[in-house]
């Protein structure tokens, strides 16, 4: 007994389902692309123009989350740090030039009542979805830093500092410090309003080559790295080489264009192992 065929689908039919299907596909892959094109200044121009006919699509599906391709290089992830109690109650992150961490304990009931809390902590938050929020909001808010402008910044307004990217420098700084004073309002509160400071850390993975020589674990220590809040150097914020700087710097930028080395958590004086 023959099974009925088929209805053949028309010219047309195929046509569209084909677009649809391509038009889908587009609204997979480009989210993911506008996440990793996405800058200080923004999304890249290209790519915003190819996401902005296909948002209200991804956002209808729940298509347009902030993840980005983890194949072949991941690459590092970041974690928060809170240091809660002590004499330190800072909004921002420890500065290699006034924040000691030679008192920070491993965890809860460190020396002189300092406790050390990480985010994300599976011993901490569980169910793995509550984990899994806190590990966004730790990439969240090392995605969302900018540095400190160099201090008078605005004196160097002109051809190589332009006004506008002197306010969106100014008003992406201006968003990461709410964002962090939010997170230390919330952590203060729930912590009966002792001090609290968030560090941000780098956990990088090992490189291959050197890991096939000398295999390291992931969670060895000298992977993480206390990242440093810092100005941005002059040269830098002007796009120009060191040695083009216009002479005479404005008073008072002196100490600030300074770049403090990253702090590895092995480092000595730096306690508080991590977690992740």
């Amino acid at each position: 007994m023959s099974l009925p065929s088929a209805p053949a689908l028309s010219r047309r039919l195929r046509v569209t389902l084909s677009l649809l299907v391509l038009m889908h596909l587009a609204a997979v892959f480009t989210p993911p692309m506008a996440f990793q094109s996405r800058g200080p200044r923004g999304l890249s121009p290209s790519v915003s123009k190819l996401l902005a006919p296909l948002a209200a699509y991804g956002q209808f599906l729940y298509l347009d989350r902030g993840y980005a391709f983890f194949a072949p290089d991941p690459g590092p992830s970041h974690l928060m740090r809170a240091v809660v109690g002590g004499d330190d109650d800072g909004d921002g992150d420890g500065d290699s030039n006034q924040t000691s961490r030679s008192d920070l304990g491993a965890g809860e009931g460190g020396a002189d009542d300092v406790d050390v809390h990480w985010y994300p902590d599976l011993n901490e938050q569980w169910p793995r979805l509550l984990y899994h929020r806190h590990f966004m909001l730790a990439e969240f808010l090392n995605d969302s830093y900018h540095p400190k402008l160099p201090a008078n910044a605005a004196q160097w307004v002109g051809p190589d500092l332009p006004l506008e990217e002197l306010k969106a420098w100014r008003l992406g700084r201006e968003r990461y410090d709410s964002i962090l004073g939010s997170m230390t309002d919330h952590l203060r509160a729930q912590f009966g309003e002792r001090s609290v400071r968030i560090d941000r850390v780098e956990h990088g993975l090992p490189d291959f080559v050197v890991y096939a020589s000398d295999p390291t674990p992931l969670d060895d220590p000298s992977t993480y790295i206390v990242i440093e809040d810092i100005s941005i150097p002059l040269e830098s914020l002007l796009d120009v080489r060191p040695e083009s700087l216009p002479p005479g710097p404005p008073p008072g930028l002196g100490s600030d264009l300074s770049v403090p080395a990253v702090q590895p958590l092995d480092a000595p004086g730096v306690q508080g192992g991590p977690v992740r």
